[in-house]
Formats: C-alpha cells, sequence, structure tokens
C-alpha cells in the first residue's frame, strides 16, 4: 500500500471507530460562566501510554538507595525516554484521529510520549465531542476553559492516559499574608534567622553546573526587581551576589508581581545562594499563546529539558485534594515525576496549608502531589525551639500505599505517639507524608518593590528546605558525584540528620484534633526540618 492508501485507511478505521466518553470533571472553587468562544486557541496535549513504567520505578529505587551498589547513576534523559517509549500502534491511533480532523500533531517530548494539537474550541469541541465553558475562581482573577465530559474513539482512548485541558481544573493557591497584631509572634523570619536555624551559617554554592528552580502557575509572575531589592534588605554578610534568575515558560513576568512567585524565588536563593537559579513559569492562559493545562505544560517542559540545562531541583508550592485530579491524571503524573527522578532530579512540594483537612464526609483529605510516593513532601514549622504549625497539611494517602523506604518510621509513629485521631479519619496503611519540613511562619517578601510581613503557608517551607538540599546538590558536584535526585530513600535512612520536631500538631476535622509531632516521622513535620551541617556530612559520605 502506499502511504496515501495507508493514511486513507486509517482515516476510514478512525471514522469507525465507537466513541468513549470520559468523565473526572472535578471543578472545586471554580465556576462555569458560560460557553467559551469558539475562535479561542487550546494546546491540547495527548499523553500516549508508556511502556515499561514498572521498569522504570524498578530503576529509580535502585538509583535513589543509598544502600544500593547502583546509588547516583542516574539515567540520561535519552535513555529515560527510549526505556519508556509508546507502542507505535498508540502513537499511530492519536495522529490519526489528528489527521481525520486536518490537525497536526507535534511530538513535545523525545519519544513522543507528549503530543501537541493547538486547536481553537470550535475544533476541539468537534473532535471532542465536548462543549467548553469558561470557568471563573472566585478567589482569583483566573478563567480557564474546561469541558465537564468528551469522548474519544475508542483505539484512542485505548492509546492515551490524559487529554488536556479538558475535564480537569488547576488548583489556585495562595501563601497567608498576616497584616494584623494577632501575628506578631510569628513576625521576623529572615534569610539570616533561617541559615542559622538550619546550620547553613555563610555557606554558598561553588559548584559548575548546579541550578535550581521554582515553578509558578496561573500568573503567579516574577520581577527580578523584587529579588534584587529583597537581596539587598536580607543578604547582607552572605558573599554572593543577587541572581539572574533564567526565565523558563509562557507566564514568567507580568504587570504585577505574585506574593507565591516572589516567595519562592526569593527563599530558595536566600537558603540556596550562588546557585544558578531559574523560574519556570506557566500561566495556562498567557496572551498570544494557547490556554493549556499549566501543570501538565511544566511537565512536559521537563522531559524536553536536556540533562544539561535541566535544574536539579525544582520546588512547587501547588496542590490540591487527592481526589480533585483523576486516577488517571495522577497515575501519569507520578510516571513523569519518575521519569525526573530517574534523571538524579529532585522534586519537592509543599504539603499544603489546609492542616489534616475535611471532606464532607468528616474524614482527613491528603493532599496532592505532596503525597506522590516520588516526590518529597514539605511540610511547615513554627517558632524557635520549631514547633509543628497548625495549618500544615499532612497524613495518609487513600490512593498510594506505604512505601518501603518510610514503612519503618511510619509504622513507629503509628505504633508509639500520643493522641492519634481515631483511626476511622485516615488510611492507616497509606503513604505519609509530608517527609520533612521547614519554617512556614513570619516570612517577609518583597512583592511589587514593597516588604511584606507576615506570610506564611508550607509555600515558604518548600523553596526553603529546597535551598539547603540545592547547597547539598552543591557539595556533591564539586566531589565529582552525582546529584541526590529522588530524595526519600537518603531521608529516612538519615533521619538523624535532621532536626526532630516533637510539639505541635496539625488541625483536624469535625472537632477531631489532627496529627500530633511526634519522636522521629510525623504527619506534620516529616522526621524534621534540615541540619546542613549534619546532612553535608552525610552526602560528601555517599559513593
Amino acid at each position: 500500500l502506499t502511504h496515501c492508501a495507508v493514511l486513507a485507511f486509517g482515516l476510514l478505521a478512525a471514522a469507525e471507530q465507537p466513541r468513549v466518553s470520559i468523565g473526572g470533571y472535578t471543578p472545586g472553587q471554580w465556576t462555569p460562566s458560560g460557553r467559551a468562544d469558539p475562535s479561542a486557541k487550546l494546546e491540547l496535549l495527548f499523553m500516549i501510554k508508556q511502556t515499561n513504567v514498572d521498569k522504570l520505578e524498578a530503576i529509580l529505587e535502585l538509583v535513589s538507595d543509598p544502600r544500593s551498589p547502583e546509588y547516583g547513576n542516574h539515567l540520561t534523559n535519552d535513555e529515560v525516554h527510549a526505556l519508556v517509549a509508546p507502542m507505535d500502534e498508540h502513537l499511530f491511533a492519536v495522529q490519526r484521529f489528528l489527521a481525520s480532523y486536518n490537525v497536526t500533531g507535534v511530538s513535545m517530548t523525545p519519544n513522543s510520549d507528549i503530543v501537541s494539537a493547538v486547536v481553537t474550541v470550535k475544533q476541539a469541541e468537534e473532535m471532542l465531542g465536548a462543549e467548553y465553558h469558561n470557568h471563573a475562581h472566585p478567589a482569583s482573577e483566573h478563567v480557564a476553559m474546561r469541558t465537564k465530559t468528551f469522548t474519544l474513539p475508542s483505539d484512542v482512548a485505548a492509546a492515551v492516559d490524559v487529554v488536556a485541558p479538558t475535564t480537569s481544573l488547576p488548583a489556585v493557591t495562595k501563601p497567608l499574608v498576616y497584616t494584623g497584631k494577632s501575628r506578631t509572634d510569628d513576625l521576623g523570619v529572615s534569610a539570616k534567622k533561617l541559615r542559622s536555624l538550619y546550620s547553613v551559617g555563610s555557606t554558598v554554592g561553588k559548584a559548575e553546573g548546579n541550578r535550581h528552580a521554582v515553578t509558578g502557575f496561573l500568573k503567579q509572575h516574577f520581577h527580578p526587581a523584587d529579588l534584587k531589592e529583597f537581596w539587598t534588605l536580607q543578604m547582607g554578610g552572605v558573599d554572593a551576589k543577587s541572581p539572574k534568575v533564567k526565565q523558563v515558560g509562557d507566564g514568567v513576568t507580568g504587570l504585577s508581581a505574585g506574593v507565591e512567585a516572589e516567595l519562592d524565588i526569593e527563599y530558595i536563593n536566600a537558603l540556596g545562594a550562588n546557585i544558578e537559579s531559574e523560574f519556570w513559569g506557566f500561566s495556562g492562559n498567557s496572551p498570544d499563546n494557547p490556554q493549556n493545562e499549566p501543570f501538565i505544560k511544566w511537565l512536559q517542559v521537563v522531559s524536553n529539558t536536556s540533562d544539561k540545562e535541566v535544574p536539579l531541583i525544582f520546588s512547587t508550592s501547588y496542590g490540591e485534594g487527592e481526589t480533585t485530579t483523576t486516577l488517571d491524571t495522577a497515575q501519569r503524573t507520578n510516571t513523569e515525576f519518575m521519569k525526573a527522578g530517574a534523571r538524579g532530579i529532585s522534586l519537592l512540594f509543599a504539603s499544603g496549608d489546609s492542616g489534616a483537612g475535611c471532606s464532607s464526609d468528616k474524614k482527613f483529605i491528603p493532599n496532592w502531589p505532596a503525597g506522590s510516593p516520588y516526590v518529597t513532601g514539605v511540610g511547615g514549622t513554627t517558632g524557635v525551639p520549631e514547633k509543628a504549625v497548625g495549618l500544615a497539611s499532612g497524613g495518609f494517602c487513600n490512593r498510594w500505599g506505604r512505601q518501603s523506604w518510610q514503612a519503618d518510621a511510619v509504622n513507629g509513629y503509628l505504633t508509639t505517639a500520643s493522641g492519634i485521631p481515631d483511626q476511622k479519619f485516615f488510611n492507616k496503611s497509606g503513604r505519609g507524608f509530608p517527609d520533612i519540613s521547614a519554617q512556614a511562619t513570619g516570612f517577609t517578601v518583597v512583592a511589587n518593590m514593597i516588604p511584606m510581613p507576615g506570610v506564611a503557608g508550607t509555600s515558604c517551607a518548600s523553596p526553603t528546605a529546597s535551598g539547603v538540599f540545592a547547597l547539598l546538590n552543591d557539595l556533591r558536584l564539586a566531589a565529582g558525584k552525582s546529584s541526590l535526585g529522588f530524595l526519600n530513600p537518603f531521608i529516612y535512612q538519615n533521619m538523624d540528620k535532621f532536626n526532630d520536631i516533637t510539639e505541635g500538631g496539625n488541625s483536624g476535622c469535625d472537632g477531631e484534633e489532627g496529627f500530633p509531632a511526634a519522636k522521629g516521622w510525623d504527619p506534620v513535620t516529616g522526621v524534621g526540618t534540615p541540619n546542613y551541617e549534619k546532612l553535608a556530612q552525610a552526602v560528601l559520605a555517599l559513593p
């Protein structure tokens, strides 16, 4: 058969395929506000099913476990993508489907496991049997176009994990800002105090090729002038200049700087000073760009960034309740996390600011992505001496089981800690999170050239901890060793290198207190806050 004959046969086959309906609409706080403009542009990302995911997970475990002879032998990006490359028939099904609507699919990763198609809303509705509506978020100015349901030909449905943006809406997270006198006891956390508290002192990065990054979504814009002003106000005595931050993505800068964005970039650099720094921003709806699903767009760009250029640590202050993301999306996202970890990239996520959480059926709500088994969740502390802060999210996942690297620590908490909530509120066999913690109240953030005291939330903790781990990476790179990569096996094998937090706890549900902090691991502060001096010795002792 000629190529034209094959294509014609393919188009006929696509037309004859029965359709599969796909749901998963979870609006959360978003409110539908009328039909989307049919001429508006969407970037549809087709996340095509991958192969050998079980082998990827096995490799991740080996290269991340300090007790393994394979520790630190990370895969290259090309090796990762060769391992999980989609089946040709799945790629063909998606491309055939797109061609049947005269739409061009563009490979967005080295192995085409993510294919992009830029279309109008009208085209998307025809292709997907969908009705896109604008959705407004009441606590922000964000508007996102989503559909309650859509359909795919059965062969395409069998070929993909996720098509986005369709039914899932992104999380909108903002740090808390206390402006009155009620929280004066927590005001005054500074770069200098954090460096002292976590035994960093005047340490700065020195290794060539080390880089860290923060992520920003949904118009969380970064202004370089704010970072420079922060440096002037807070970084005296540290032998490092305000960094020139590399900007990646479609939503980095804008008219107004976001407190979240500035918090992240200022404090990852406050601790991880003199290390190449990047801000990865994805707005989901930026001028002159088609609307997309910003979180998935970030993962796609990570996959398409070379080993020479990709940051070795990402700090992300983005999250939501576990069930607000479809299971298919969460499972595929986990694989993308594994791909990053296998390359030697560390992913740290703020655990959230809803305490243990409270569902409509009066049970605790674990958070996502901080509860993913393939990232490091960062909880929150307050005060000196440090204690667990009530806002910090943490608990036990319902979707993901306990991981081997944390089994002893978590089982120890459940059997020895006092004051644990009634087990009807949580899944005692689930993956426990967070893994570590850091200060989460009283931060001063410079945004739009104005210092704002009293900023709080685990979005303070994640960049703080990430900056410390970036310095630890620096030590290893300077010694000719690998990056730390997926951190959790190392963390749980070195619990004594962290400051154990044993006081405080998080808020609970329906009159029940949340989880108390305790000796060892607990579901508010993890194994504790980082002690750089102790951790430095530990990471240099590793192969």
